[in-house]
């Protein structure tokens, strides 16, 4: 939705909960969970990150969205998918 159908001004006008929608389909769209597709081995100590990462989201989201949503807002997303999966 973000890349196709929204302005960073539209996105800015919008409503925190909005901003957050947007901002998650964003997310979700460029990384995903770990354990979809990212090799793990647990002798060499965890997960094998062949395609980069791990990733943090507030990082992420930050570094996508500043100057267009305000800190709070991408702070609390940022804390959602961390308690979802924080690598």
């Amino acid at each position: 939705m973000y890349q196709d159908s929204i302005t960073r001004e539209l996105l800015s006008a919008l409503p925190e909960e909005n901003q957050i929608e947007v901002m998650e389909d964003w997310f979700r769209g460029e990384f995903e969970d770990p354990v979809q597709s990212t090799p793990y081995d647990s002798a060499e100590g965890g997960y094998i990150w062949i395609w980069g990462g791990p990733c943090d989201a507030l990082e992420e989201l930050y570094d996508e969205f500043e100057g267009t949503v305000p800190y709070e807002p991408i702070k609390r997303l940022a804390a959602e998918l961390d308690a979802e999966c924080s690598e």
